[in-house]
């Protein structure tokens, strides 16, 4: 039996994929908005934790390492580490093992304003998830209900 438009329409405005993204997008605005103070984006602190990381590991990190660690595409990467690296946020230098690769490090500017987004996010995490904003609850309830 083939369901009606209505229907679909309904069981989509239910399910879970709309509860997570409802969520998510909370989540993302509000993150967005703490992260602004330091002209950072979520994205662009995501690179700069994934190099933080993998120079802890390595004695090199290249572009492709942290895109592939980071799970965001090479192209993307590539484009948010050319900014970042603008701002004087990352160094960028052939690569020791491979000149052709380009390999990258957090410059001191970098760390100190990974620091504060690290303070800034893990504050927020904790503040978001205990928030008793009744609209957030309802979506938190809303997700946790059909996962």
């Amino acid at each position: 039996m083939t369901k009606s438009h209505e229907e679909l329409i309904s069981d989509y405005q239910r399910s879970t994929s709309q509860a997570f993204f409802a969520l998510y997008t909370d989540w993302f605005r509000q993150t967005k908005s703490q992260l602004r103070r330091l002209d950072l984006t979520h994205p662009q602190v995501q690179v700069l934790s994934t190099v933080e990381a993998l120079s802890m590991e390595n004695d090199e990190v290249t572009q492709a390492m942290v895109a592939k660690a980071a799970d965001i595409d090479p192209m993307t990467a590539s484009a948010i580490i050319t900014k970042l690296a603008r701002e004087d946020f990352l160094d960028r230098f052939p690569g020791k093992k491979n000149p052709r690769s380009k390999a990258i490090r957090l410059t001191q500017h970098g760390q100190d304003n990974l620091e504060k987004a690290l303070v800034v996010m893990a504050d927020f995490d904790k503040d978001y998830w205990k928030d008793q904003n009744p609209n957030r609850q309802d979506l938190i309830q809303s997700f946790k209900t059909k996962i």
